[in-house]
């Protein structure tokens, strides 16, 4: 069985006007996740989607990020074009970098046990670099394309 795990897909950092906004758009990037997950879900594959959702008293709050994606506010919404295939998947949410940290993300992965964990998402150089990392030290096959990050 196939993963398909896609981190941050949330407004605060797809959409302009927040404090962490990408400078780029992830349109294209949105493309493909969404092909990904038509492809899981026909496959039988599973797909968990793991969202920043903070308060101020956060580990990375402060320092070195200022506040984003606070708990229930539109910033930390997955972001429209995918929110509709989010409620068919699992989703996560996070506090810190880690996506195994207090997410409940181990035990999906352990009761899977999948050959091959596909990563999407947003930021690249931030979450999903941390996510690939805690992902391989577990054993993990892990997948990553240019496409989706």
């Amino acid at each position: 069985m196939k993963v398909l795990i896609i981190i941050d897909m949330l407004n605060g950092f797809c959409r302009k006007g927040y404090p962490l906004s990408l400078p780029d758009t992830t349109i294209d990037i949105e493309k493909y996740i969404t092909t990904k997950i038509f492809e899981a879900h026909q496959r039988e594959g599973k797909v968990i989607f793991v969202c920043d959702s903070h308060s101020l008293t956060d580990p990375e709050i402060g320092n070195p990020y200022p506040p984003h994606c606070m708990k229930g506010t539109v910033e930390a919404e997955i972001i429209d074009e995918l929110k509709p295939l989010a409620d068919k998947s699992i989703v996560l949410t996070k506090n810190t970098l880690s996506i195994f940290l207090k997410t409940g993300l181990e035990k999906y992965l352990q009761e899977f046990k999948p050959t091959e964990v596909e990563l999407t998402g947003v930021c690249t150089d931030i979450c999903d670099l941390f996510a690939v990392y805690e992902l391989r030290i577990r054993g993990y096959n892990v997948f990553v394309s240019h496409k989706g990050v």
